[in-house]
């Protein structure tokens, strides 16, 4: 480049590092005899000599400073020694340079940084994860602790408190002409009614955190009894100047509810609305077609938003009310869990400067009688129809009438018109058996009966299919689908009640002998292969953690990965009994095993089995099987001696 010619310093890209130098001596008298030497400076150890080359190429030059010299002869071999030279300088590329290197090394510190944060981060976390477990524990230690010594203490006290009470009432009796006197005696009577109360919320506390709360559920007259607690808490609030209203439907209110129970709701959320407003309480009762809804509202202090929930935990109080009101602390938790008992809700809110506690419960069935359910750690109330459901399934809608016309004598009757519609009616209601013909539009009888056996939630669902088709093949192939029973066309109606009848006997009976008889296993029930491979994972998941007596329904359903819902239902259908009650059915049958097998004493089975209490298991031993667990002991001594006796006569 002619602007390099005079240029005593070149400066060159990192991408221009192949370069070639020219060069030529001034001296013309021989030029062919001048001679050249040359050396790149910081690459060339010794100078280069030629004489027929006046260039030369360097490739591939790293990046640097180099000088390049050169100096020539004349023909008389005198040297310039001096020379000619130049300095090039060849940039590195932009990643190499001093800038790119100092990013580098902030980079690299910013990684080192955010590296040791990330460290400290997690560390801290795991930190807080075990300290909040280990408060955790600590926490129900406590509140296990709490719930003891005021259980203990609720004992120990309730007879002292009843030699008092006795002569205070006989006090009361009589002719007080003091009027002091007279008014220090109800007074007296009045608190020690107010700490038998505590003393019962505590018992009852400690009875429902143990799940062992029996719920005799009745159809309640609600407004009745929202209004009898009204009338009881009235002269209460009038006493201390406070103005209670009650506003009800002009129709009563009717559900399905225990009725202690639910007077112990009210009683807690009345008496907390009154001691705990500024002036005025305000109560409602509402209704829809499923629930009835009672509303409390209070003029008190408000309750902070992040402590709405807080004040239904156990024991616990606001700060601000600790000294004032002081109370108990476990009103609104009982009140709460007895809600729950009810499949209800207990909320919390507040608006337009009001606490506002709302009761949810459902109806039920109040068509009803009187049920016992024993709530053991279950959330469902068995509302247990009269009559079997049957599902008829039939295109022909003079035969589909006549068939529902019939059957509703003996059973309830759903009714649809082809297996779609049919599938969708077994998903939303709970049905004992399908009556279903074969030959129907969109889905017929061959692919719902497919459909309900390969179904693990419906499989247990007996299936007849009505058929005018009579040939062997039609036969072979609805009982390969699954199918139950086969009835031809035209048929008897006697028949197929009778079929029907001893479909359900037999279920009935196999579920029966498998409840009330210790040795009796899961495949006596007659199931299909899918249910009986569900039931077994069931009952050896139960088996794996019979020594845990806090396994529940809770943590079934989720090692099984059913919902709540479906396990109960799946479990009803194919056991007779609920989830609780199953496992519990399961830990007893345990427990007849090892009694059988006579190495453990009843006192060793019931905690082996994960019942802690002896004389609980007592209880439930003889009420499952018809004996004590002695009794049974005793006859399985007699069975294994009258074996004996037989194999010695043989």
């Amino acid at each position: 480049n002619s602007g390099y010619l005079q240029a005593k310093q070149i400066t060159l890209q990192h991408d221009q590092n192949s370069i070639e130098l020219g060069f030529v001596a001034l001296s013309y008298a021989c030029p062919a005899a001048n001679q050249y030497a040359y050396k790149m400076e910081n690459l060339d150890k010794d100078w280069i000599f030629t004489r027929d080359n006046q260039s030369v190429t360097y490739a591939n030059l790293a990046p640097g400073k180099y000088r390049f010299v050169v100096k020539a002869s004349n023909n008389d071999k005198v040297w310039n020694q001096e020379g000619a030279s130049v300095e090039i300088i060849i940039l590195p590329p932009w990643w190499k340079t001093w800038t790119a290197n100092i990013c580098y090394a902030i980079l690299l510190i910013v990684c080192v940084w955010l590296t040791t944060r990330y460290y400290l981060y997690v560390s801290k976390k795991k930190t807080l994860e075990k300290q909040r477990m280990f408060e955790s524990e600590k926490e129900k230690e406590l509140y296990s602790s709490k719930i003891d010594f005021f259980t203990n203490i609720a004992h120990e006290i309730r007879t002292p408190l009843t030699l008092i009470n006795g002569p205070l009432e006989s006090l009361a009796e009589m002719d007080i002409k003091d009027h002091e006197i007279k008014k220090n005696v109800q007074l007296m009577q009045r608190n020690i009614s107010e700490l038998l109360t505590l003393i019962n919320q505590i018992l009852d506390f400690r009875k429902v955190d143990a799940n062992k709360v029996t719920m005799n559920f009745v159809v309640g007259n609600i407004s009745a009894i929202v209004d009898e607690v009204y009338q009881e808490f009235l002269p209460m609030a009038l006493s201390i100047n406070k103005k209670i209203e009650l506003h009800m439907p002009e129709l009563p209110v009717h559900a399905l509810i225990d009725r202690g129970s639910f007077i112990k709701i009210l009683n807690n959320l009345f008496s907390n609305a009154i001691r705990y407003s500024e002036h005025t309480i305000d109560v409602e009762l509402e209704e829809d077609d499923m629930q009835f809804y009672l509303i409390i509202k209070n003029d008190g202090e408000i309750v902070p938003p992040e402590m709405g929930d807080k004040i239904f935990d156990p024991f616990y109080q606001l700060k601000k009310n600790a000294n004032i009101n002081a109370s108990s602390g476990i009103g609104l938790s009982l009140a709460r869990s007895l809600a729950e008992l009810h499949h209800g809700v207990l909320l919390y809110k507040s608006n337009d400067g009001l606490n506002i506690f709302t009761l949810a419960i459902p109806k039920g069935d109040i068509s009803r009688q009187e049920t016992n359910i024993d709530i053991y750690n279950d959330d469902f109330v068995e509302q247990q129809s009269k009559q079997e459901t049957i599902l008829v399934v039939e295109d022909n809608l003079e035969l589909l009438s006549f068939m529902t016309e019939k059957l509703s004598l003996n059973f309830s009757v759903e009714k649809a018109t082809n297996g779609a519609e049919a599938f969708d009616i077994i998903q939303r209601v709970n049905v004992d058996i399908v009556v279903t013909d074969i030959m129907m539009p969109i889905m017929d009888g061959f692919e719902l009966c497919r459909k309900i056996k390969t179904d693990i939630e419906y499989c247990h669902i007996p299936v007849v299919l009505l058929t005018a088709k009579n040939d062997l093949n039609s036969k072979i192939r609805g009982l390969e689908t699954g199918a139950d029973a086969y009835i031809e066309k035209p048929f008897s109606f006697k028949y197929l009640t009778t079929q029907l009848n001893s479909l359900l006997e037999n279920r009935k009976r196999e579920k029966e002998a498998f409840i009330k008889k210790p040795y009796v296993t899961s495949q006596s029930i007659g199931l299909c292969k899918a249910d009986e491979e569900l039931i077994n994972k069931i009952i050896g998941i139960i088996e794996e953690n019979i020594t845990d007596s806090n396994f529940g329904v809770e943590r079934l359903s989720e090692i099984i990965n059913m919902s709540r819902s479906s396990l109960h239902r799946k479990i009803k259908a194919l056991s007779g009994t609920s989830p609780t009650d199953f496992i519990r059915l399961i830990r007893l049958k345990k427990a007849s095993e090892l009694i059988a097998e006579g190495h453990y004493r009843t006192g060793e089975v019931c905690y082996i089995v994960g019942i802690n209490s002896p004389s609980y298991f007592i209880k439930l031993f003889q009420k499952q099987f018809g004996m004590t667990p002695k009794e049974f002991e005793k006859q399985q001594r007699m069975t294994n001696t009258n074996d004996y006796n037989i194999n010695l006569t043989k």
